[in-house]
């Protein structure tokens, strides 16, 4: 991973020095343990803001919505297929993006991370290889990056970039012999009783605040295919 970032650095300090792109879309360090965060820069020497490890969870995609600029821009597999349903939808332009590739074998839970050592407060994180290592007060444990996946990195099949401009690295195997519809069909065989309870507490704690929906890189384009208001009255 630490490979990874410093290819990023250097692809956008030099994308961003010759004028090839007005801004350059990335990830920065979070200021708490294992919470990376989205980081636009549009300058050169702030490259070095930039940064990648298991931490980079977020979808970038819904910082490209109606932009006008020059934009560079990482993306693994699922960034990348994002990015073509923004295209598509007439949200960006291809001819706008420079799409820098990375080929990903997955983000780290780290919910599941903090549960695990709970009560305890992880102030650190340290990855090497396939293993991670948390610290905070008094404490230090390593753990095996594989148990503690996202489930949608879990079951991925779409590891490599679907479109990307430059590949920063070689193809990462993808995933064969995966379900990825495991939960749905757990669903689809409920009875009509079960499924509505099911729904009704999964809903039970919306308060119609809409994070979700400025969080959802895709809502644009459901709202623009969809042609419905956002969260009808009845759920």
């Amino acid at each position: 991973m630490r490979e990874y970032a410093e290819k990023i650095r250097e692809r956008a300090r030099k994308l961003l020095a010759e004028g090839k792109v007005d801004v350059f879309i990335g990830y920065r360090k979070g200021s708490v343990a294992m919470m990376n965060q989205p980081v636009l820069i549009r300058q050169a020497d702030q490259a070095d803001l930039l940064h990648w490890d298991s931490h980079c969870g977020l979808n970038l995609c819904n910082t490209l919505t109606k932009r006008t600029e020059r934009i560079g821009i990482v993306a693994t597999g699922c960034n990348s297929r994002n990015i073509v349903t923004h295209i598509l939808e007439n949200q960006i332009k291809r001819e706008q993006l420079y799409i820098l590739g990375i080929p990903c074998t997955g983000m780290i839970d780290h919910r599941a991370v903090t549960r695990t050592v709970a009560p305890r407060e992880i102030l650190e994180v340290e990855e090497t290889g396939d293993e991670f290592t948390v610290r905070g007060v008094g404490f230090s444990e390593t753990f095996r990056k594989k148990d503690f996946l996202q489930r949608n990195c879990a079951v991925c099949t779409h590891r490599n970039p679907v479109i990307y401009d430059e590949l920063i690295a070689e193809p990462v195997p993808e995933q064969e012999g995966v379900n990825a519809f495991s939960d749905v069909e757990s669903i689809e065989q409920m009875d009509p009783e079960k499924k509505w309870a099911f729904f009704a507490q999964l809903v039970s704690r919306c308060l119609r605040c809409y994070a979700c929906r400025n969080a959802c890189p895709l809502w644009p384009a459901y709202m623009i295919m969809s042609n419905l208001p956002w969260l009808p009255s009845r759920l």
